[in-house]
């Protein structure tokens, strides 16, 4: 018996199911059709709750697109180890979501994320960034 795939998943991918984006056809279709298990930490939910409300979006939508997605939450030790990855390109909330995908033993992240993307490949994670 296989276990399913642990993807984790970014803002910059889920806030393409809210906001409509050039990659958001292909997107829905791949999370349509996908049998990963999809993995974020609790930085996801507060991130996109900002962009609901920057984008006057009602917060249900959020919650919805939430609920296929299993939570972790961020101890001081993630945060911790976040500090320290080598990659100097990599912006704060970028390491702590590259940190947690790790530690939630993701084989890959589901990023439209130029930085995490190059980040989480030298971590030696594959990047799916679905695209039309």
């Amino acid at each position: 018996m296989s276990s399913r795939p642990v993807v984790y998943v970014d803002t910059s991918a889920l806030g393409a199911v809210l906001v409509d984006q050039p990659e958001s056809p292909a997107l829905l279709e791949w999370l349509d059709q996908t049998q990963a298990a999809l993995v974020s930490s609790d930085l996801l939910e507060t991130e996109l709750r900002r962009v609901a409300v920057r984008e006057g979006l009602d917060q249900a939508d959020v919650t919805r697109v939430l609920d296929g997605v299993a939570l972790a939450a961020l101890d001081r030790a993630v945060h911790r180890s976040a500090g320290f990855l080598p990659m100097q390109y990599l912006r704060t909330l970028d390491a702590l979501h590259l940190e947690a995908a790790m530690r939630l033993d993701a084989s890959a992240v589901l990023t439209y994320d130029r930085r995490l993307g190059e980040a989480a490949r030298a971590a030696g994670l594959d990047v799916i960034a679905p695209a039309g």
